[in-house]
C-alpha cells in the first residue's frame, strides 16, 4: 500500500511527530481512501452520480506529505483517476474511470508488494426475495471490486461466480434492452461475469469491471425511472 517504512522521509528531530502518531495518520488516510473507493463503486452502481463525484473528490484531496518521490507517481495516478471520476458527466464515463481508479490503487499495492486484507463478508441468501437477490448482487460486485483493488484473484473469481449465477429478473429483462434485438442488462452482466475468471491481465480486468459497473448503473436507472 502507499504506507510503508521505506516510503517516508524522516523529518528533522525537532519537528518530527511521534512515530505512532505518524503511523496512525497514514492509516487513517488509507482507510479514508478505501472507504470512499467503496462508496464510489456502490454509488455508481445505484445510479447516484452526484454522490460518486463527492466521494471521488475526497480521494483526490488526500495527500501524503511525507511520501518519498519514488512512490509519489503511484499516489498521483490514484488522485488523477479520482479527479476524473469527480468530473465525469455520465454514469458510463464514471464507471469506466472508477475502474481505472481501482487499477491505480492496485498498481501501488503491486509495486510496494503490500498485502491488502479486506474484511470477510458472508454472502447474503439468494433466491429468496428480490431484496435478498439484490443484496447478493451488490456483495458479488464488491468482491470483484476488492479483487481489482487488491489485487486479489480469489475475490475476483468469487465475485464473478456470484454475478454469473444471479437469477433473472423479469422486470429488468423487460425494461433494460437498448434495442429490441439486444440482450437485457441482467444477461449482459452475466456474460461479462462469465468472462472474468479467464481474464487474468489486470488492465483487462479493470476494463471488464468498468463495463459491469456501467451496466449495473444502467439497469438501476432504468428501473428507477420506469
Amino acid at each position: 500500500m502507499l504506507a510503508g517504512c521505506e516510503a517516508y522521509d524522516s523529518l528533522p528531530p525537532e519537528t518530527e511527530p511521534p512515530l505512532a502518531a505518524r503511523a496512525q495518520a497514514v492509516e487513517q488516510r488509507m482507510h479514508a481512501r478505501y472507504t470512499e473507493a467503496l462508496g464510489v463503486e456502490a454509488s455508481i452502481a445505484r445510479g447516484d452520480l452526484d454522490r460518486a463525484r463527492r466521494q471521488a473528490r475526497v480521494i483526490d484531496a488526500l495527500d501524503e506529505p511525507e511520501l518519498l518521490e519514488r512512490w509519489r507517481p503511484y499516489l498521483e495516478l490514484v488522485r488523477i483517476d479520482a479527479h476524473r471520476v469527480a468530473i465525469a458527466e455520465s454514469l458510463d464515463t464514471a464507471a469506466e474511470r472508477a475502474a481505472s481508479l481501482g487499477r491505480a490503487c492496485a498498481r501501488c499495492h503491486e509495486a510496494s508488494r503490500a498485502r491488502v486484507e479486506f474484511a470477510e463478508i458472508a454472502a447474503p441468501s439468494a433466491h429468496a426475495t428480490l431484496a435478498e437477490d439484490m443484496s447478493r448482487h451488490q456483495w458479488a460486485a464488491l468482491q470483484m471490486w476488492e479483487g481489482l483493488i487488491g489485487p486479489d484473484d480469489a475475490l475476483w473469481r468469487t465475485g464473478a461466480a456470484g454475478l454469473t449465477a444471479m437469477p433473472a429478473n423479469i422486470l429488468a429483462q423487460a425494461m433494460t434492452r437498448s434495442e429490441s434485438d439486444d440482450v437485457d442488462d441482467v444477461a449482459r452482466i452475466k456474460l461479462y461475469a462469465a468472462r472474468a475468471p479467464g481474464t487474468v491481465d489486470q488492465d483487462a480486468r479493470a476494463d471488464l469491471f468498468g463495463r459491469i459497473l456501467a451496466t449495473c448503473a444502467h439497469c438501476h436507472a432504468a428501473l428507477r425511472d420506469r
